[in-house]
């Protein structure tokens, strides 16, 4: 196009060649105008919840934010062009976490690795507290919410959903950690859905089946009204669990873990990666129909 004008300008003189270069770089300035708009990057800032019973340490889950906020912008395509940033705040700070999520896009709710009988006292009336927030945000002011592993099992908590043991034989029990001899989830487990949902796209269509890696020993017993449960294990029921027309999922397992395994069948890849995306993605969604920046 620019050749075209060039080619219909010069002839006509000096005067019409200077002002074709002048129209020239007008138009430059408007196609670099429009490029720096539009390859700017998109800014999501999350705020990561620590539901771990020790005192604050935002160095925790070192892991979990460096797969958020580094590799996934880095290994997916169709984030490279987002900016992905993780606030932090502690469970005993609960006076200042719905200030905080009033400035963020989503809340990511920590896994932890405290049986949840160990939070008495302050602790749990701080989790007491903490419940009615995670309500509030998800069902009225209709924050995003992504629960993992322990955060999956404190958001069907906070709805009434019951938590315990996987292994029946330690129903009730109350130890000062997870029993190593307990049966539990360890490593890649292979998962299958029990309904469609936009959270599997690019992974699995239902029904099917796809990997993800584990690390728990207590479950979601039963899946609180409103959610529903997507998918399930040979060993637990409720692996991941949403509530229908709301950006809030619970996943059982770690989405951050096993990356590098992309070879074999499909459902035997770990599927954290795509999971973690498809979520981000729906969040990047939902803040530009709200028509925010």
């Amino acid at each position: 196009m620019l050749s075209g004008i060039v080619r219909n300008l010069s002839p006509a003189g000096p005067a019409w060649t200077i002002a074709g270069l002048i129209i020239l770089v007008a138009i430059a300035a408007l196609l670099l105008v429009f490029t720096i708009k539009h390859t700017s990057k998109r800014k999501l800032n999350g705020l990561l919840l620590d539901l771990e019973l020790e005192g604050p340490d935002p160095g925790r889950y070192r892991e979990l934010r460096e797969a958020l906020t580094i590799k996934l912008p880095c290994e997916v395509p169709s984030l490279g062009n987002t900016k992905l940033t993780l606030d932090y705040v502690h469970f005993t700070q609960s006076d200042s976490l719905s200030v905080a999520a009033g400035d963020v896009d989503f809340v990511l709710l920590s896994p932890q690795g405290t049986p949840w009988h160990r939070y008495t006292g302050d602790a749990a009336a701080q989790l007491e507290m903490l419940k009615q927030q995670l309500r509030e945000m998800a069902l009225q002011k209709e924050v995003p919410l992504l629960g993992i592993c322990g955060g999956h099992q404190f958001l069907a908590m906070a709805f009434g959903g019951a938590v315990d043991f996987i292994d029946p034989t330690y129903t009730g029990a109350i130890s000062e950690r997870y029993p190593r001899e307990a049966i539990g989830e360890k490593g890649p487990v292979v998962l299958q859905t029990v309904r469609d949902d936009p959270i599997f796209h690019g992974i699995t269509v239902h029904p099917g089946k796809f990997c993800t890696m584990q690390s728990h020993y207590e479950e979601v017993k039963t899946v609180p009204h409103p959610f529903v449960n997507l998918a399930r294990s040979s060993l637990c029921e409720a692996q991941l669990m949403r509530i229908p027309g709301r950006l809030v999922y619970g996943m059982a397992f770690h989405p951050e873990r096993g990356w590098q395994c992309q070879d074999g069948p499909e459902e035997e890849r770990q599927a954290g990666k795509q999971l973690l995306a498809n979520f981000v993605q729906m969040v990047i969604a939902a803040k530009a129909s709200k028509g925010r920046k």
